[in-house]
């Protein structure tokens, strides 16, 4: 969306993160690097077994961009320690901690019913207004499993459908 105002917006500066899948990250590397966009790799996360890289935008948004699936071209992954590993949980945990941490605890059970013993990091929100406080696994699989499932603020309460499963 692009917009004018008179007079201009007071507009916080808020992360954002942009995600595009391409058919051959590779290439789209070489035409980054050679424009002199800086390019991390973030080596070969499930959901980009093609391989995963992270770029700024000018305003210092983080755009990743991934490749679902490795090409026959491609050699297999080799991923070592050096490898950067982003990860958008970790970085809302790591805001949530340095204001103080949420001091909650996860509010989300296992397939028996049983209570989550680890403390909150994040708290995650659904398209219907639920929230829940969870920690980093548990918020990566609500993440995966529930429908329209995203990172919230930390004000609100819980993901009703996820927390009363069975």
């Amino acid at each position: 969306m692009l917009t004018s105002t008179t007079p201009p917006l007071d507009i916080p500066q808020l992360p954002l993160l942009f995600y595009f899948f391409y058919a051959d990250v590779d290439a789209v590397i070489r035409v980054l690097s050679a424009a002199g966009v800086q390019v991390t790799r973030t080596g070969h996360p499930p959901h980009a077994l093609g391989g995963e890289v992270k770029v700024l935008d000018p305003d210092g948004n983080t755009v990743l961009l991934g490749q679902r699936e490795p090409s026959a071209s491609q050699p297999p992954a080799t991923d070592d320690g050096a490898t950067v590993r982003f990860s958008l949980l970790r970085e809302a945990a790591a805001l949530v901690s340095a204001r103080g941490g949420t001091g909650h605890q996860c509010q989300a059970r296992d397939r028996q019913g049983r209570p989550c013993p680890n403390s909150a990091e994040v708290k995650l929100a659904d398209s219907m207004g639920d929230k829940a406080w969870g920690c980093l696994a548990h918020a990566d699989e609500i993440l995966v499993t529930v429908p329209e499932a995203f990172i919230a603020s930390e004000n609100g309460q819980g993901l009703a459908a996820f927390l009363s499963r069975p």
